[in-house]
């Protein structure tokens, strides 16, 4: 009968009304998933950036501070941990605004420290390996524009985040040349050095208070009874020739050594100081500046007897 549909009529009307309603549920449903994201952080992969352009990874579990200034300049504050795969979530306030971190983080710094010029000290004691990597101060920065977040998460990324070392690495490598000393009982210790800073978050830099020295004791990361390897960490600082450098211990003796000429330590740079131990105590062999990994080896001179 003319007017009237027929069943099939009838089915294809259901069948088209139904692909509607689906493909309005989907871009639906996707929308709320962004959303849904996007409360819930962005990821950023953070390394430590050294001068020569390498780059290594934050041991997992490790801590940072994370400063974000906000569109309307306000600061979030939280704490964020390095996952197994180098990567840490940021507050979703990051998609936006600038990010500073920095590590290892201080008790009493909080949301204040940031526009503030807290205080950062290096540990007198870094013989442990906690207290040495306690006192190495790391600072980075990123900015990230919505945009530039959103194409990093369809695409299946993450936001690259740089630290640099904010203080000056110590090395020095001593030989036995009188036959007689044992160096696995020894220690060494940085004579009168300045130990501490004034941070700035916003410019990643950092001042050095004039006025506040100890000795360090430093970290043994590679010693025989004839060789020892010693790190430790240091505030920037100039060290005047003349001055002594450091005190070597073993039972029985104690002797210093000075500097022949002055040092000027810098930030992320180490200096490394090779020294022969003789009949007359501790000689500065030789002395050169480097990148903060590259001196962490085996002292490359070669033990030789006194006449």
């Amino acid at each position: 009968m003319k007017g009237i549909p027929s069943i099939s009529q009838y089915a294809l009307l259901t069948l088209l009304t139904g692909i509607a309603i689906m493909f309005a549920a989907c871009g639906s449903d996707e929308e709320y998933k962004w959303e849904s994201w996007e409360a819930t952080g962005s990821e950023a992969t953070v390394s430590v950036q050294s001068e020569d352009g390498t780059s290594e990874s934050l041991e997992a579990g490790t801590t940072l501070g994370v400063y974000v200034v906000n569109e309307d300049g306000t600061v979030t504050w939280v704490n964020a941990t390095v996952d197994q795969y180098g990567n840490v979530i940021l507050p979703p306030e990051a998609l936006t605004g600038k990010t500073v971190v920095y590590t290892p983080v201080q008790p009493g710094w909080g949301q204040a420290a940031y526009n503030g010029t807290p205080s950062f000290y290096v540990k007198a004691d870094q013989s442990d390996e906690d207290d040495y990597d306690a006192s190495d101060l790391m600072i980075g920065t990123v900015t990230a524009t919505t945009a530039a977040a959103r194409a990093f998460t369809r695409a299946g990324t993450s936001i690259s985040l740089s630290l640099k070392h904010m203080m000056a690495k110590v090395v020095i490598h001593v030989v036995d040349e009188t036959g007689i000393m044992d160096f696995r009982t020894a220690s060494l210790s940085l004579l009168r050095m300045k130990n501490g800073v004034t941070v700035s978050l916003p410019q990643q830099s950092v001042t050095t208070i004039g006025n506040s020295v100890s000795d360090i004791e430093m970290q043994a990361y590679n010693i025989t009874d004839r060789r020892l390897s010693m790190r430790a960490i240091v505030a920037p600082q100039t060290k005047e020739a003349g001055e002594e450098l450091f005190e070597l211990t073993v039972p029985g003796t104690r002797r210093s050594c000075m500097l022949p000429t002055t040092a000027e330590m810098t930030p992320e740079q180490t200096y490394v100081y090779q020294v022969r131990y003789t009949v007359d105590g501790p000689v500065l062999e030789s002395s050169y500046i480097t990148n903060w990994n590259s001196a962490e080896e085996e002292a490359d001179f070669t033990i030789r007897t006194d006449k």
